[in-house]
């Protein structure tokens, strides 16, 4: 098995058997600015300081690639409710400067069989910057 990177427990792979990786990956970063609205002068803007960054990505789980896809689900879904905060690492880099929360997560089910068993499902995932105190 070839470790991609990961996301606390969330291990990102590929193996002979499995694949559970991640595409079409973003990274947005932005700074806060307030604006004070001033007569007969253009608004004028004051620097606040850096924004939240944002991570999103998505994973495409499917038992023909060797995995779970309810099974995946149901854990990328407690990470968003227990709000757990990890750090970030791909190819043994860490991304961003503190770790991250996952924020939410959309669901695409994509193939169902005969019985109602979920096949493939393709998931999009946000990640939000956490900042120590």
């Amino acid at each position: 098995m070839a470790k991609i990177g990961s996301f606390g427990d969330l291990v990102f792979s590929v193996s002979n058997n499995t694949v559970r990786t991640f595409d079409s990956m973003s990274w947005d970063f932005s700074t806060d600015y307030a604006t004070h609205d001033r007569h007969i002068k253009a608004d004028l803007l004051e620097y606040m300081g850096p924004g939240l960054e944002g991570i999103s990505f998505s994973m495409t789980f499917s038992v023909f690639l060797g995995v779970n896809p309810l099974k995946e689900i149901k854990k990328l879904r407690e990470m968003v409710r227990k709000g757990y905060a990890e750090r970030l690492v791909i190819g043994g880099k860490v991304y961003g400067s503190y770790k991250w929360v996952m924020q939410k997560g959309t669901v695409d089910f994509q193939r169902f069989d005969n019985k109602g068993s979920l096949l493939a499902a393709k998931v999009k995932v946000t990640l939000k910057e956490y900042p120590k105190r």
